[in-house]
């Protein structure tokens, strides 16, 4: 009996063991560059919901949205790698790579500036995909949010621009969220107000070095 409990506790250590080593729990931007697409999103606790948290002087600048946002996404670790494959600061899904235009993830990986330049490409984007929306609802309240270009820009990052329009359509009753109950909503509140309109909306942008 004293021998079994052993083997399962060495069982149980030797998974623990496993699962962390070499990995780095970090929260992603799970991008979909396809409207209307579900996208997974991160666990309520892995996402630092504190903006500007350690990083002085930005403010609501773009760079102030950028560090912001790679802070809540992966403290701005440019190396991070999450337990679904999502890379870098900004934590891209290989789609979203492709949709930018990059092919070698080792290279993107090795990049800060890489990093940087695919994420004002995908900015762009999704400002593209989303123009009209932003036009028409910026300035708006919707069920208590103050709806930005930042913010919805924030959201469609987290949920997919598909799942951001069906917010907006739905006058705030269509609130996209995963199975852990982290709504596009939080994206809205946490990262408006931010000055992110030197990115063009360009649905042709890719990142170059």
């Amino acid at each position: 009996m004293k021998l079994s409990v052993l083997l399962i506790t060495l069982v149980l250590l030797c998974a623990a063991g496993t699962t962390s080593k070499g990995e780095t729990f970090s929260s992603s931007i799970f991008i979909s560059e396809i409207a209307g697409e579900l996208a997974y999103v991160p666990y309520d606790f892995e996402v630092n919901m504190n903006p500007q948290q350690n990083i002085p002087f930005v403010g609501t600048s773009y760079l102030g949205f950028c560090e912001d946002l790679g802070f809540s996404e992966s403290s701005g670790n440019y190396k991070a790698v999450n337990r679904l494959g999502y890379a870098g600061k900004y934590q891209f899904g290989r789609s979203a790579l492709q949709w930018v235009g990059v092919t070698n993830r080792s290279q993107f990986l090795n990049s800060p500036l890489l990093q940087e330049k695919a994420f004002e490409a995908l900015i762009s984007k999704n400002k593209w995909v989303l123009k009209d929306y932003i036009d028409k609802f910026h300035g708006q309240i919707i069920n208590g949010i103050s709806i930005t270009e930042s913010g919805l820009i924030a959201a469609a990052h987290l949920g997919g621009a598909g799942n951001v329009m069906k917010f907006l359509e739905s006058n705030g009753q269509d609130v996209f969220a995963d199975a852990n109950n982290v709504p596009i909503t939080k994206y809205m509140k946490v990262f408006a107000g931010y000055d992110i309109s030197s990115i063009l909306p360009d649905n042709n942008a890719r990142a170059t070095l």
